[in-house]
């Protein structure tokens, strides 16, 4: 009898500590029209289990460093939507919960090597947090203008270098292609597959800091020079998207975020003053780059549950709502294109390619299939041959790479004066 009070009033208290009460949530989808979305993926979570959830946008750039600050305040939330670099961080720091995320994974759908690869902790038995949704990177380019013009696909470094020197006009308004030359993460995104396909890391296999190596040289010579071709200042991805939606350049990087601007009149229209429907089929994407070797570059945006959490029931039942085929689906098709499914089963569903502004059906299946594969083989200087560095969350966190950018064009240093700054600065933010 004392023992089944005594189990009784276990799930007394398990019930009052983990069933019902509330969670907080951060998020990085700061767009009026998708936090009201997401405001009503919650507000039916709320009815259907009883827990309260705040919900709270943050910007993707401020994400690291509001994080740092309700650490030291105490107030860290239950669960964050956050890319790889915060989320490693964050694990390294010890700050996330493992338990839940890896039985999610190794229990639910068929997830995408590369994603997981995103998330897996340093010994590779675990993970720091469920991938939700993700991008690839690349070069988008004007096909019609490189066909005419007789010149091959945007791939290779020489094929880049020789069309933006050919289509740069700046006296009519032309850029040969538009650099990242900002110290914020899209600088970083954009040079990495320069690195990559060059064969430069910053870490190597046990992890120590690399970067100032011939071939990181090189990579950051190449992008000075082709810089000479490239529109003006501090360029980022606002001011990219729209030189190219305005037809100013012949290139420029973007996420296929971009694939709903280039396709819908209400966003082309935003930025010219008409609407050209053969821009879809006008515009090739080249997903990789290659150099000494080939190399793809993406993002994968996870759901991560702090390890403070005094809800983990509550977290794991807000895990399994988000995949929920129906409330994952309306989740994604916030921006097709921008957020492909981490799930093969996802890929799979006839639901998903109806997005409701025909988007999908605009590029076809077979093309859509081809940019989501993507994410099988994405690469990121964090992982080097199956390994996980979390500390290059805190080179992120930093700028470290934009900030390096911003100084050599800015100041006209060399890229060995760079390698040095990046290298010192490296090593300072990693302790090593």
């Amino acid at each position: 009898m004392k023992k089944f009070f005594f189990i009784i009033s276990l799930i007394l208290v398990f019930t009052v500590v983990l069933g019902q009460g509330k969670l907080v949530f951060w998020h990085t989808q700061v767009e009026e029209n998708r936090q009201k979305i997401i405001n009503q993926l919650v507000e039916t979570f709320e009815i259907e289990t009883g827990i309260n959830v705040d919900v709270v946008a943050v910007e993707e750039n401020e994400m690291f460093s509001k994080l740092a600050a309700a650490k030291a305040a105490g107030t860290l939330p239950d669960i964050i939507e956050a890319g790889a670099e915060t989320v490693l961080s964050l694990g390294a720091d010890g700050l996330l919960d493992t338990i839940l995320p890896t039985r999610f994974i190794n229990s639910a759908a068929t997830f995408y090597e590369g994603a997981a690869r995103f998330v897996r902790t340093p010994d590779g038995e675990s993970f720091y947090a469920v991938p939700f949704h993700g991008w690839v990177q690349g070069i988008w380019y004007r096909k019609d203008w490189f066909e005419k013009a007789g010149l091959e696909p945007p791939v290779t470094w020489d094929a880049i270098l020789k069309a933006a020197k050919y289509f740069h006009n700046p006296d009519k308004g032309i850029y040969g292609i538009v650099l990242a030359k900002n110290a914020d993460s899209y600088a970083e995104q954009v040079f990495t597959i320069f690195a990559l396909s060059n064969g430069a890391r910053i870490f190597d296999e046990n992890g120590n800091i690399i970067v100032n190596s011939p071939q990181m040289k090189e990579a950051l010579s190449f992008y000075k020079e082709l810089g000479k071709y490239s529109a003006p200042g501090h360029t980022y991805w606002k001011q990219a998207r729209e030189l190219y939606l305005q037809g100013k350049t012949a290139m420029f990087f973007y996420s296929t975020y971009i694939m709903d601007d280039l396709a819908l009149a209400e966003v082309q229209t935003k930025f010219v003053s008409k609407f050209d429907p053969k821009l879809v089929e006008n515009t090739g994407f080249a997903p990789y780059m290659t150099h000494s070797r080939k190399s793809s570059f993406g993002q994968v945006v996870s759901l991560a549950i702090i390890k403070e959490t005094k809800n983990k029931l509550g977290a794991w039942k807000f895990l399994n709502f988000m995949f929920d085929p129906e409330n994952y689906v309306k989740f994604l098709h916030m921006a097709p294109g921008g957020m492909l499914p981490t799930t093969k089963e996802m890929v799979e569903s006839p639901e998903f390619l109806k997005d409701p502004k025909g988007i999908y059906e605009r590029y076809g299946k077979e093309k859509i299939m081809e940019i989501i594969d993507g994410l099988s083989n994405v690469e990121k200087f964090g992982y080097v041959n199956g390994k996980v560095f979390p500390e290059m969350g805190k080179i992120s966190g930093a700028f470290i790479i934009g900030k390096g950018i911003v100084r050599m064009f800015d100041n006209n240093e060399t890229p060995e004066e760079i390698l040095n700054y990046w290298e010192s600065e490296m090593k300072k933010v990693t302790g090593k």
